[in-house]
C-alpha cells in the first residue's frame, strides 16, 4: 500500500470518527432538551441528521475545493470570500424556509425563554451556526495542513533516500577501481617471486572480480557469501607475505538468511596486509568475524611496521569509504574503533542486531 493511500485512509478515519463525536454529542444534547424522553430519541437523531447536512456540506466543499485550489495557490482573498458568501447564505437561507409561529406559540416560546423575544432567538440561531460553519472550515483548513505536511515530510523522506543510494552507489564505485588496483598489484609482485602460484591466483582473481563486479550491484549480499569473498582475498593476499607474517583467520558459521552490504569489511583487511605485512620483521595479521548475540563483530589486527609514511592505520579512500557507508547504512546501529595497543593496530566494526536483518 502506498505512502498516499495510508494517509488518505487515517485522515478518512479520523474525519469520520469525528463526525460521528459530533452527531452524538448533538443527539445527546437535544436528548436533554427534550426532558430527558426516551420516545423522542427517533424524532433528535432525524433532527440532527438533518442539522448536520449544511455542516458537512461546508466542510466537504473547503476540504475538497476551497482550500486546496484556492487556499493553498496563494489565492486566500477568493478563499475568505467565497466562505463569508457561504455561512452567510447557510446561516440566513433555513429562516426563510421555516413556518412562522402562530402569536400565542410566540408568546409561550419567549415565556419558556425568560422573555427573550422571537428576534433574539433567531438572532442567537444565526450566531451559533455561523460559529458552527466557521469551526467547519477552520477544521478543513486544519485537516488539509495534516495532509499537506504528511505528504511534504514523505517526499522529503524520499529524496533524502534518493541521495543516500546515489552516495552508496557511487561509494561502491569508487571502492571497487581501488580495490582491483590494489589486488592487480598483488599479483604484479608474485609474478616476480612465483610465476606457477602468479597463474594460480589469476583464477582466484576471476572470482573476486565476479563478485565485485556482479554480485555488489544488490543493495545487500548474504553474509556467507561475503565471508567466501575474504577468504579468498586473504589467501590471494597471503601468497604475497613471507614466512615471517603470520596469517589467522576465523569466521564463525553464519545463517544463510543473514545478509549485509557488500564489501563492507574489505578496506580493512587490504590496510591490515598494506601496514602489517612484512617480509624482514616477524609480522602478524588476525582477522574475526561472528556474532555477539544479534550483532554482528568485525575485527582486524596487524603489527606495526614501519612505512614511509607515518599513517599506520591506512586512511585513505578505503577507510573513509567504510565510514561513510556505516553512517548511511546502519546510522546509529554501528560502532566502529580503532586503535593502537603496543606494537598492534585494532579495527573493531559492530553493527547492532545485524543478526535480526532479513
Amino acid at each position: 500500500m502506498s505512502h498516499n493511500k495510508k494517509i488518505n485512509i487515517y485522515v478518512n478515519t479520523v474525519q469520520i470518527l469525528f463526525g460521528l463525536s459530533v452527531f452524538l454529542m448533538f443527539c445527546v444534547a437535544f436528548f436533554l432538551l427534550a426532558g430527558r424522553n426516551a420516545g423522542s430519541m427517533m424524532p433528535i437523531i432525524a433532527m440532527t441528521a438533518k442539522s448536520a447536512v449544511l455542516p458537512v456540506a461546508i466542510y466537504l466543499l473547503n476540504y475538497s475545493l476551497l482550500v486546496p485550489k484556492l487556499f493553498f495557490h496563494n489565492r486566500k482573498l477568493w478563499f475568505f470570500s467565497a466562505d463569508i458568501a457561504i455561512v452567510l447564505l447557510a446561516a440566513i437561507l433555513p429562516f426563510f424556509f421555516m413556518q412562522k409561529p402562530h402569536s400565542e406559540e410566540v408568546e409561550q416560546l419567549s415565556q419558556q425563554l425568560n422573555g427573550l423575544s422571537l428576534n433574539g432567538l433567531f438572532l442567537g440561531a444565526l450566531i451559533i451556526r455561523i460559529l458552527l460553519y466557521s469551526f467547519m472550515i477552520a477544521l478543513a483548513v486544519g485537516m488539509r495542513y495534516i495532509v499537506r505536511w504528511y505528504e511534504e515530510r514523505k517526499k522529503l523522506d524520499e529524496e533524502r533516500r534518493r541521495n543516500a543510494e546515489a552516495e552508496l552507489n557511487w561509494l561502491k564505485n569508487q571502492l571497487n577501481p581501488h580495490f582491483l588496483f590494489n589486488t592487480l598489484n598483488n599479483i604484479s609482485s608474485l609474478v616476480q617471486i612465483d610465476a606457477d602460484k602468479a597463474q594460480d591466483s589469476i583464477a582466484q582473481l576471476s572470482d573476486l572480480l565476479r563478485y565485485a563486479l556482479y554480485e555488489t550491484n544488490n543493495q545487500r549480499v548474504k553474509v556467507v557469501d561475503e565471508v567466501a569473498f575474504m577468504e579468498n582475498y586473504i589467501a590471494l593476499m597471503s601468497l604475497r607475505c613471507s614466512e615471517k607474517t603470520a596469517v589467522d583467520v576465523h569466521f564463525d558459521e553464519f545463517d544463510p538468511s543473514l545478509t549485509i552490504s557488500p564489501l563492507m569489511f574489505i578496506s580493512l583487511v587490504e590496510n591490515a596486509f598494506k601496514h602489517g605485512a612484512s617480509a624482514h620483521h616477524d609480522a602478524f595479521v588476525k582477522v574475526d568475524m561472528g556474532l555477539d548475540g544479534t550483532d554482528l563483530v568485525f575485527s582486524c589486527e596487524n603489527s606495526l611496521i614501519p612505512k614511509e609514511t607515518k599513517d599506520y592505520s591506512g586512511s585513505g579512500v578505503g577507510i573513509e569509504n567504510l565510514r561513510r557507508r556505516l553512517e548511511l547504512l546502519y546510522q546509529g546501529e554501528y560502532s566502529y574503533r580503532s586503535f593502537v595497543d603496543g606494537g598492534r593496530y585494532v579495527a573493531i566494526v559492530r553493527i547492532k542486531n545485524a543478526g535480526c536483518y532479513e
